[in-house]
């Protein structure tokens, strides 16, 4: 990750989003629309594929959005082969390899995977290849089963037999392609493919499994004083995937935050409107452990009355990236369902904040949640900027421009783009040709 100050211990950062580069470091559609009519400055695109510029490598989302950019201004992919083959082995911390502090390796792997799927045969060559003799091979390979048609990589299994070797286990994943599709095919594969497989189901055994566990009898293991921090974590856990309230979890709740229980905020944002109250006497105690997690619990169940405890808590992430989204979302849901006039100021700092941070944050994931919260708030406003989010690098964001950006000349064309191009989200692709079905 970079960071926006010169003070910053990392020497990257990124550069000013209202720069051309800083722009394409967010992924910003608005960046990709310049390049179509500027495109010689292609080169900074290079900047982008030789360091992951991502703020969190989990979920900000690039991988197409640089394909496109490569692929549409005709930019000569050799730089991320070459990228692709100075790569070490994988080590964890501390003894990584250089590169990973860039994520070089999954940036190039991400990038030439769906230029290939755009019919860049270089790029489908060097996988291939780097798949037969690569380092990262297995790597490689999970990425290329998981997004190519099969017959693009099935025809590798012979090479992945004369590869592997044992110690491969702990990377193969048994029930991923193109594992299950391979077994029987030689012993080596078969081999490795069981021992992977045990050892995930000595580790599923040693598991507690409390999927017919009753409610009261979920809440009693998190009261009871001799039920071990993993077993609680398993009835949290397991309270979670009920999905359904829980509402004696609360005569629970105190001793739980105390203890710092991991999965206790998910746990409680399935009792809903329930919560309410409890959260309400947290959020204003800040010594609570829980003091941080009911601003967002007021935030998805909350009301009016809420609106001060939700901002407070936005005031205290000012020098964060992270964390914004369900705060906001929670204050327009607030807001856009209350239109007093006592709240014009809080909405009209909202709105600012909200377009400042989907064009500054370097963190795109949550873009689509801002753009969201504006379409709640200032809707004619936002509307209008839509059509250049169309070429933005987050799925839900060309998602949501292809739902409700105005049908200009230029709107159908990228949405015809979008419509046809084979490495675009399925969703994308459905609300692109609905919008044009419906024009």
């Amino acid at each position: 990750m970079g960071c926006e100050d010169d003070d910053c211990a990392h020497e990257w950062h990124y550069a000013p989003y209202r720069t051309g580069l800083g722009a394409l470091q967010r992924g910003q559609g608005a960046a990709a629309a310049w390049l179509q009519d500027q495109p010689d400055h292609g080169h900074l695109v290079y900047t982008c594929t030789g360091r992951d510029t991502r703020w969190d490598w989990q979920v900000d989302d690039r991988y197409t959005y640089l394909a496109r950019l490569l692929h549409d201004l005709r930019l000569d992919a050799t730089p991320l082969v070459t990228q692709l083959r100075a790569c070490g082995p994988y080590r964890p911390w501390p003894q990584a390899d250089p590169t990973d502090d860039d994520n070089q390796f999954n940036l190039a792997v991400g990038i030439l995977e769906a230029l290939a799927r755009k019919g860049n045969t270089q790029a489908t060559d060097t996988l291939r290849g780097y798949v037969r003799d690569g380092i990262r091979w297995i790597d490689a390979l999970t990425t290329l089963a998981h997004s190519w048609p099969a017959q693009w990589w099935d025809d590798l299994w012979e090479t992945a037999a004369r590869r592997i070797r044992s110690e491969d286990a702990a990377e193969v994943l048994p029930a991923s392609e193109p594992w299950p599709r391979w077994r029987g095919r030689d012993p080596r594969i078969d081999t490795v493919l069981n021992t992977a497989q045990r050892s995930r189901q000595d580790a599923r055994d040693r598991r507690v499994d409390l999927s017919t566990t009753s409610d009261t009898e979920l809440v009693a293991l998190l009261q009871a004083p001799d039920t071990g921090r993993a077993v609680k974590v398993s009835a949290l856990h397991q309270i979670r995937r009920n999905a359904r309230p829980v509402p004696e979890l609360l005569d629970a709740v105190e001793q739980l935050a105390a203890e710092r229980q991991a999965g206790l905020f998910g746990a409680l944002r399935i009792l809903g409107p329930q919560v309410l109250p409890a959260a309400r006497g947290w959020a204003v105690d800040t010594e609570h452990p829980l003091f941080d997690a009911a601003a967002h619990l007021l935030a998805e169940h909350g009301e009016e009355q809420d609106i001060l405890a939700i901002l407070a808590a936005l005031d205290r992430l000012t020098d964060e990236w992270c964390g914004h989204d369900r705060l906001t979302e929670g204050l327009a849901r607030i807001l856009a369902s209350s239109p007093s006039a006592s709240h014009a100021d809080v909405r009209a700092t909202l709105i600012r904040r909200l377009r400042w941070w989907t064009h500054a944050s370097p963190h795109s994931y949550e873009r689509s949640s801002y753009l969201r919260s504006l379409l709640l708030l200032d809707p004619d406003k936002t509307t209008g900027a839509l059509p250049s989010y169309l070429l933005d690098c987050e799925p839900g964001v060309r998602l949501l421009a292809a739902q409700h950006a105005p049908l200009t000349d230029q709107t159908r064309r990228w949405l015809l783009t979008l419509r046809d191009d084979p490495i675009e989200e399925a969703s994308v692709r459905q609300a692109a040709c609905t919008r044009l079905n419906s024009s």
